[in-house]
């Protein structure tokens, strides 16, 4: 198991969580106040400590997917920004990476969303989650194109068949005669 306190050195994370070494140990701050938590390949375990101490399992199937969005924290322009594993419950989303560069944490949010195997959100500044790409499982899936140039005629017959004609219904000939058997 991966403990993660902080973040490795030399990186400007301040929270790290390794999406490749499941399952991994976590506290929560913020919404999920006083909660430690550990991940695993199909399930997450949240431990509350606030008031009687709780724990509760709850499958990766019930959470929306791996989000990732960005606060401003000082008014020279820098920017935080957080990738979590978002529910609806705000108690249940637990924080994955804290980081201050949008281009170092890019990576572990599509690590994390291969991983789990959940959609890749985006949280915008007034809330609204978005998906930027659709997937089917670990697929990305694209709008389809047609498959001929010709995509008129598709719900008609092919264009090979086009030259082909009809057959006739001609009458069947009967054929009669008797049984020749070599009989002693």
């Amino acid at each position: 198991m991966t403990l993660a306190g902080g973040a490795p050195v030399g990186t400007n994370r301040a929270f790290r969580l390794d999406p490749h070494s499941l399952p991994v140990q976590g506290a929560a701050r913020g919404g999920a106040a006083g909660a430690d938590f550990t991940i695993e390949a199909d399930k997450a375990i949240v431990r509350h400590s606030a008031g009687a101490a709780a724990s509760l399992t709850v499958p990766l199937s019930a959470y929306r997917g791996v989000a990732v969005r960005m606060e401003a924290v000082g008014t020279d322009g820098t920017i935080r920004v957080f990738v979590e594993l978002l529910h609806n419950d705000p108690s249940l989303t637990l924080p994955l990476i804290v980081g201050n560069e949008p281009e170092d944490v890019v990576a572990d949010w599509e690590a994390w969303g291969r991983t789990l195997g959940l959609p890749l959100l985006v949280v915008g500044q007034d809330g609204s989650v978005s998906a930027p790409l659709t997937t089917m499982g670990g697929v990305v899936s694209s709008p389809t194109k047609p498959r001929r140039r010709h995509s008129f005629f598709a719900g008609r017959r092919p264009r090979f068949l086009t030259r082909r004609r009809i057959g006739h219904n001609w009458p069947t000939e009967l054929l009669a005669g008797r049984e020749i058997i070599a009989r002693n």
